[in-house]
């Protein structure tokens, strides 16, 4: 019993509505963007999974799942990121997530300390 329990844990709810829930996989996750008081998951397809609540509320879930909070807008899958670098104006840093996603994040000056940690840095 203990096994599926922890293997339970591994997944979530992606709530779609009040009365609607989708389970996703953390890994299949490559980042989730505020939106209001929603949160647009992003997968590897193209559709995106608006979870009707705010990123706030969603972190402490995230977390559980290694997705961590780089941006006041956004938390991202950490093995998904391809490329970590300076922005153009050279001041602050961006994440290029790896292909098919292939989108690039802002990273908040607090939170870069994090990021690299998270990826063994």
């Amino acid at each position: 019993m203990r096994h599926w329990i922890d293997m339970a844990r591994q997944r979530f709810l992606i709530h779609l509505s009040r009365t609607e829930h989708r389970v996703v996989d953390p890994e299949d996750i490559f980042f989730v963007q505020a939106q209001g008081d929603e949160s647009h998951v992003r997968l590897r397809g193209r559709r995106l999974l608006v979870d009707i609540r705010p990123l706030g509320d969603l972190e402490p879930i995230l977390s559980t799942a290694g997705i961590i909070r780089i941006h006041r807008q956004h938390a991202v899958n950490p093995s998904r990121i391809h490329i970590i670098r300076k922005q153009a104006d050279g001041r602050d840093w961006e994440v290029k997530l790896e292909p098919p996603v292939n989108a690039v994040l802002p990273v908040a000056r607090d939170r870069l300390a994090t990021l690299r940690e998270a990826l063994g840095e």
